[in-house]
């Protein structure tokens, strides 16, 4: 993304020079040499190895001799950029502004450099330009194609020379600022400087992966390469790598048939990074079939001059694959031993074993189940590679059931709802005798005990018996006891009730008796 770099080596606030023609509203930043030093014909042997004069370059009295100055510029921050423009920038203290100074690429310095022992002078890049402003020289060049160089070679600095393009004569030295000068109209400068305006090529995205909606979020994805729509949502995480510049990124995404053969492609909208989206259009996928598709970034910027507009693309990520599957699963097949459909069942509280079926479907990977009323909520159960599964469901009470079942198949289409009715059934109502009180007559009197015998009547794993009699209290009789004395109060009708109690701690339909007392 586009912006300009300060290769800053110091927490300073440092004067920079726009290239002419820039409409980059961003002000650009820079920092000083990393290590800089000057040579003089008139003292061949002497360094002056980060020396706190100025910078000379040219021929002059005072001082005399022949100048030439070198600085250590840092190019590390472009290494994995895509430069656009670099310019070296100096500040001419005193002497001619004009463009009799050029710039060269150099070998390296140190504190052996001497008129003597001089780098290799490599490259020239030029004269630059020189302008007036508001009193104050300032030399640019261009040196775009230099640090590109530099920085393809892995190279993390430039050493660049400056010396005078004529070096006869006595009247030509110039001065330039090594470090800060205090200018009347700009304050305080820091030069040289080195300036980039680049673009990071953005990475390659990460994350790719088709949407079940049309919402642009991670989830929900597809379980299997399976798509249940012809029209999928294609997304993935673009990142910048310009990150907090306020620039725009956008995604392209691109489908192809299983023979490489592409189909179309679309991009969104740019904006910044995080997950970009979108959705193949109808019509363009067909039902059974598969196919590929991948996603590369890529970012926006003007070109610092022309104010062209310009994109750089990463690499594309991987081919991804999905298969369009738009075809439901047909209604599954339900069955159960404890509770067929449509009839009486096993006891209240015995666990039901219910197994869903695919029927005519072959790809079911699970089913969704609900059971009214008092099931539990929907539930959702995995099948096995036929496409089967069971699940076990236990009844609290009587009533009538029933078991609703849609299939869902590996793309995540839902078929359509078979519904499955059951009826828990109860134990019989108890049998009750007693020779005191006879069922429907008279006997016994006020006061009197009379006993009650309880058996099951037919009842499956009775273990105990509750009763009552008429509305009073209902009481539970010892495990294992099956007989009840009952001393009724007052003459008259009376009604007692009983249930028995199975193992599983459910009761019995209720068994009314009815008696006299004399």
């Amino acid at each position: 993304m586009k912006r300009v770099l300060a290769l800053l080596c110091a927490s300073v606030i440092t004067f920079v020079m726009m290239p002419p023609g820039q409409a980059q509203a961003s002000p650009s930043t820079g920092t000083l040499k990393l290590a800089w030093t000057y040579v003089n014909l008139a003292e061949p042997k002497v360094s002056h190895w980060n020396s706190a004069d100025d910078a000379l370059v040219g021929t002059g009295v005072k001082p005399a001799g022949v100048f030439r100055s070198f600085f250590r510029m840092d190019i590390s921050p472009m290494q994995g950029k895509k430069l656009l423009h670099a310019v070296f920038k100096g500040y001419l203290n005193s002497g001619a502004c004009d463009t009799g100074v050029e710039l060269w690429v150099t070998g390296e310095i140190g504190p052996e450099t001497t008129w003597l022992n001089q780098p290799d002078w490599k490259r020239n890049l030029g004269t630059g330009k020189a302008a007036d402003d508001y009193g104050a020289c300032f030399f640019n060049w261009r040196i775009a194609d230099a640090v590109r160089e530099a920085a393809a070679r892995g190279d993390r600095h430039l050493t660049l020379g400056l010396r005078a393009t004529s070096e006869v004569g006595q009247r030509n030295l110039r001065v330039f600022e090594s470090d800060q000068a205090d200018d009347p109209y700009f304050g305080r400068i820091h030069v040289p400087l080195l300036s980039f305006w680049y673009n990071t090529v953005p990475d390659v995205p990460t994350d790719p992966a088709v949407n079940l909606n049309d919402l642009c979020g991670p989830e929900p994805r597809p379980a299997t390469g399976f798509v249940h729509t012809t029209t999928p949502t294609l997304g993935a995480e673009i990142v910048d790598g310009d990150h907090g510049q306020r620039d725009e990124v956008s995604a392209r995404f691109e489908w192809a048939d299983t023979s490489g053969t592409v189909l179309g492609s679309a991009s969104t909208l740019p904006g910044s990074e995080g997950r970009h989206c979108a959705e193949i259009p109808e019509g363009l996928l067909a039902d059974g079939q598969t196919y590929r598709w991948r996603v590369r970034a890529e970012d926006h910027y003007q070109e610092p001059e022309t104010l062209e507009m310009l994109s750089d693309a990463s690499d594309w990520t991987a081919w991804q694959e999905f298969t369009v599957d738009v075809t439901r699963p047909a209604l599954p097949v339900i069955a159960s031993e404890a509770y067929p459909q449509n009839t009486m069942g096993a006891l209240v509280g015995t666990p039901g074993v219910f197994t869903f079926s695919p029927g005519e479907s072959t790809d079911v990977v699970s089913y969704s189940y609900r059971i009214a009323p008092s099931g539990p909520p929907l539930q959702r159960v995995t099948a096995d590679s036929e496409g089967k599964a069971a699940m076990t469901f236990t009844p609290t009470t009587s009533f009538r059931h029933t078991l609703y079942v849609k299939a869902i198949d590996r793309a995540g289409n839902i078929g359509p709802e078979r519904s499955y009715a059951f009826t828990p059934r109860r134990n019989p109502a108890p049998s009750v005798t007693s020779a005191v009180y006879p069922e429907n007559a008279s006997g016994g009197g006020a006061g009197v005990a009379g006993e009650f015998a309880f058996s099951p009547n037919g009842g499956q794993d009775i273990v105990g018996y509750t009763y009552r009699l008429d509305s009073g209290e209902t009481l539970q009789l010892p495990a294992g006891t099956s007989t009840a004395t009952i001393t009724p109060d007052t003459a008259g009708p009376h009604t007692l009730w009983v249930w028995s109690v199975d193992a599983r701690g459910y009761l019995s339909s209720a068994r009314s008796y009815s008696f006299t007392v004399n």
